[in-house]
C-alpha cells in the first residue's frame, strides 16, 4: 500500500512538471524554452546556420557594422507565473555566436 501511495505521489508530481502541451506549431521566433535553447548552443562554435537549424526563424535586428541580433520569445503559457522569457543572440560580422542572453 506504502508503494502504491508513493507511485502515485510520483506520478502526481512529474505531471506537475510537465509543461502543457502546446498550441500547435511554434512560430517565428517562438521556442518552447529559452534556458534550454540557450544550452544547445556555444559560444564562437554556433553559426548563424546552425542556430537556424536548431530553433528556427528568428526575429532579427541588423546594424551598418554587420553584427546582427536575433530575438527568440518563449511561447506563453495560460496561468503563467512569471511573463515568457527572450534568448538574444549576438552574432559577429562572420556569423559566428559572440553572446547569448536570456531574459
Amino acid at each position: 500500500m506504502k508503494r502504491l501511495i508513493f507511485l502515485l505521489a510520483a506520478l502526481l508530481s512529474a505531471c506537475a512538471l510537465t509543461p502543457p502541451a502546446a498550441q500547435g506549431p511554434l512560430g517565428a521566433g517562438e521556442i518552447a524554452s529559452a534556458h534550454a535553447a540557450r544550452a544547445a548552443l556555444a559560444l564562437g562554435l554556433s553559426t548563424q546556420t546552425d542556430v537556424r537549424k536548431a530553433l528556427g526563424e528568428a526575429i532579427v535586428v541588423d546594424f551598418e557594422s554587420g553584427y546582427e541580433v536575433w530575438v527568440y520569445r518563449e511561447r506563453p503559457v495560460k496561468k503563467a507565473e512569471r511573463p515568457p522569457l527572450e534568448l538574444v543572440l549576438l552574432f559577429d560580422p562572420s556569423g559566428m555566436l559572440a553572446n547569448a542572453r536570456v531574459r
